[in-house]
C-alpha cells in the first residue's frame, strides 16, 4: 500500500461550512448564530450515517475558534494555528469522544475534572461526543448538572444516529439539529467533483448507481467509489463496476417484465437460475424488481419521464416499455413483489419464493379496463356504449317514481336470484314458484284479490334483495330462503314484517342478524320497522288476508330513486366486486 494513499473520505473532507452536501439548513444556521452572538452551550447532531455530523462538528469548532472568521463570512480559514491544531486533532481546547469506549460515569467525571479549565488558544474549549446514545444512564445522569450549567467557554457538540436512545433530560438541554439524506444528485455532484479533480473517467450513470448504492450517504458514496477506482482503474465502465458491486443490471429487470408481458413461466425458472448462479442476494433483487416497477408505473400515470432516477437512455426505454402494462397490472406486480420480499424474511429456502413470485407474476391475469368491458356488456344487452341506460325500442318503458298508477302492474322480473321470491296476493305460475332449501316448491296459496299496496311492497322486496347485498354478506346468503309474507301496523307508530323461513336452523340464522336486518329494513323502506321470522303459514295468519300494508313504508312522494348500481345486471355488479371497481 502507498503511505500516500489517502482514502477519498478523509481526502475530500469538507473542511468548510459551504463544502458540505446536502445540510444547508444547518450550516446556514450555525453561521448566523456564530455572526449574532446567539450562539448555543450545546447542540445535538442526528442522522443516519455518513451525513455530515462529525464534519460539521469541527467545522463548528473551528469557525467559534478562529481569529479570522469574521473575516472569512464566519468560516474557517484553515491556514491559522488553531485551525490546523483541530484538523490534525492536537488542539488542547477540542476534545474529540467516542460515547461507545467511554460510556462509564468514571470517564465523565474525568472530562467533568478537565473543563474546568479556560481554553488555552482559542474562545472555546469544545468538547464533542460521538455516539453519545451509547451513554449508560448514568453517566449521563452525571453530565447533567455540568450540561446545564456549563462554564461561558464550554461548547458541548453530541453527534448520534439514535436519538430516540437519548435521554429527555439530555435533549432538553441542547439545541437539536436534524440531518438530512443526502439526495442523489447532491451525491452525484459530488462524486462528480472529486472524479474530475483525480483524473478519474467516469460516466454520470456509473456515478448514479454508486449514488443509489451509497443511500444517502456521502461517506459510503466516497467508500464505494474508491472500492470502483480500485477494481477498474482510472477509467471507469458501468459494465465493470456492476461487476465490481455485484449489482444486478437494469437491462436484467427489462428480462423479467418482458417475460411477465408475455406470460413466459418457464423463463421465471431460467431467471430465478441467473439470479441464484451469479450470486446476487435474493432481497436486493427484489427491492430493485419494485423500484423497476415504480419507474414503469410512474411513467403510466404522470405520462413523464421527469421523476425517474435513471439516465436519458433507460428513459426512452421505460417509456417505450410501459406501453405493455395498465395501472392495474403494476399495482399487482408491486403487490406481489412486497408480498414476497417480507415473506424473505421468515423463510429458510429463498429460493423457493423467488421462483413462485416470478412464476405468480408470469401468470398474472392482465387487468382490462372495467369500462370497456361494461360497455361490451351493454352491447350485448342493446344499450348504447357511451354508458346511457336508455332501453331499446323493444323493451318496455322503465318504471317513473311520480306514475302512482303503475304500482298496480306486474313487477318486473328482477335478474338476482333474491328476486325470486314470491309475493303473497299474486298469482304466481308453478313452473316459476321458488324452491326452498330442501328443493320442494311451497304449497301454492292459491289466488287472491291483488292489493296496490301489497304489490307495490312485493315489488320493492325484490329489489330490497339487491341492497341487502350491498350491506350485509351474511344476512345476504340467507336471504333467498326468506319469504316476505306481509306487513302489518302494529300500533301508531311502527309496523312489523312477517317473513317465512323454511326451518329453525334459517330462523336462528336470521334473528342472529337482527340487528344488520333492522338497520337495513329501516334505511331501504325509509321507516322503522320491526320484523318475524317463523314457518310460512304462521307468518300469513299473523299478517292477516289480505296483508294489510302500512302506509309510511311506501308513500309515493318518498319512493327512492333508482340508482345507476340498482339499473346494472348482476354480471356487472359481480365484475365490479371482483375487480374491485367504483360505478362509471
Amino acid at each position: 500500500m502507498s503511505e500516500n494513499f489517502q482514502v477519498t473520505a478523509l481526502k475530500w473532507r469538507p473542511m468548510r461550512f459551504d463544502d458540505v452536501a446536502g445540510q444547508g439548513h444547518i450550516t446556514r444556521t450555525l453561521k448566523n448564530a456564530i455572526a449574532s452572538g446567539r450562539l448555543a452551550h450545546a447542540f445535538l447532531f442526528t442522522g443516519q450515517r455518513g451525513c455530515g455530523k462529525t464534519t460539521v462538528a469541527r467545522i463548528l469548532a473551528k469557525a467559534i475558534n478562529c481569529p479570522n472568521a469574521s473575516k472569512n463570512g464566519y468560516e474557517p480559514d484553515n491556514t491559522c494555528e488553531i485551525c490546523r491544531a483541530i484538523t490534525e486533532g492536537r488542539s488542547m481546547d477540542v476534545s474529540e469522544i467516542d460515547g461507545a469506549s467511554n460510556n462509564s460515569v468514571d470517564n465523565i467525571r474525568e472530562l467533568r475534572d478537565n473543563v474546568k479549565y479556560p481554553p488555552l488558544q482559542g474562545t472555546y474549549k469544545v468538547v464533542i461526543i460521538d455516539e453519545v446514545h451509547m451513554l449508560s444512564n448514568a453517566a449521563f445522569n452525571a453530565l447533567l448538572k455540568t450540561l446545564e450549567e456549563p462554564p461561558s467557554y464550554l461548547i458541548f457538540i453530541f453527534a448520534t444516529t439514535e436519538v430516540q436512545k437519548v435521554l429527555p433530560t439530555i435533549l432538553s438541554r441542547t439545541q437539536r439539529y436534524d440531518f438530512r439524506r443526502i439526495q442523489l444528485d447532491e451525491i452525484t455532484a459530488l462524486l462528480r467533483k472529486i472524479a474530475d479533480a483525480d483524473g478519474i473517467a467516469i460516466a454520470d450513470d456509473a456515478l448514479l448507481l454508486i449514488a443509489k448504492k451509497a443511500d444517502g450517504s456521502a461517506r459510503d458514496a466516497e467508500s464505494i467509489f474508491d472500492q470502483v477506482v480500485a477494481y477498474t482503474g482510472t477509467t471507469v465502465d458501468t459494465s465493470k463496476l456492476r461487476e465490481a458491486l455485484n449489482l444486478i443490471d437494469l437491462d436484467f429487470y427489462f428480462e423479467v417484465t418482458e417475460a411477465i408481458a408475455a406470460k413466459d413461466s418457464k423463463r421465471a425458472f431460467e431467471l430465478s437460475g441467473e439470479i441464484i448462479s451469479r450470486g446476487y442476494d435474493v432481497e436486493e433483487f427484489f427491492s430493485g424488481l419494485l423500484e423497476h416497477f415504480r419507474n414503469l408505473l410512474t411513467i403510466t400515470i404522470t405520462n413523464s419521464t421527469k421523476l425517474l432516477e435513471v439516465s436519458k437512455l433507460h428513459q426512452e426505454r421505460y417509456a417505450n416499455h410501459a406501453k405493455e402494462f395498465s395501472e392495474g397490472d403494476l399495482l399487482r406486480l408491486i403487490r406481489l413483489g412486497q408480498q414476497a420480499y417480507e415473506r424473505l424474511q421468515t423463510t429458510h429456502d429463498p429460493r423457493i419464493v423467488l421462483e413462485v413470485t416470478l412464476v405468480e407474476m408470469m401468470l398474472i391475469e392482465r387487468a382490462i379496463e372495467l369500462s370497456e368491458l361494461l360497455n361490451e356488456v351493454r352491447s350485448l344487452r342493446g344499450l348504447p356504449r357511451n354508458g346511457n341506460h336508455t332501453p331499446p325500442p323493444h323493451a318496455p318503458a322503465p318504471e317513473k317514481k311520480s306514475d302512482v298508477a303503475s304500482l298496480n302492474k306486474p313487477p318486473v322480473e328482477s335478474a338476482h336470484p333474491s328476486s325470486q321470491i314470491s309475493a303473497p296476493g299474486l298469482r304466481t305460475p308453478e313452473a316459476e314458484l321458488p324452491t326452498t332449501a330442501s328443493g320442494l316448491r311451497p304449497p301454492d296459496p292459491g289466488p287472491r284479490t291483488p292489493d296496490p299496496d301489497n304489490e307495490a311492497m312485493s315489488s320493492r322486496w325484490r329489489n330490497f334483495g339487491d341492497f341487502v347485498r350491498t350491506k350485509s354478506k351474511p344476512l345476504f346468503s340467507i336471504f333467498p330462503e326468506i319469504e316476505f309474507c306481509g306487513v302489518r301496523r302494529k300500533d301508531d307508530r311502527v309496523s312489523t314484517v312477517y317473513l317465512g323461513v323454511p326451518g329453525k336452523i334459517e330462523r336462528d340464522m336470521l334473528l342472529n342478524l337482527k340487528d344488520e336486518m333492522q338497520i337495513a329494513l329501516r334505511e331501504f323502506f325509509g321507516t322503522p320497522l320491526l320484523f318475524e321470522a317463523g314457518e310460512r303459514g304462521s307468518m300469513q295468519t299473523k299478517a292477516g288476508s289480505p296483508i294489510i300494508a302500512s302506509p309510511e313504508i311506501m308513500p309515493p312522494a318518498a319512493q327512492p330513486a333508482i340508482t345507476k348500481d340498482e339499473k346494472r345486471s348482476e354480471l356487472e355488479r359481480t365484475l365490479m366486486e371482483q375487480f374491485g371497481a367504483l360505478p362509471v
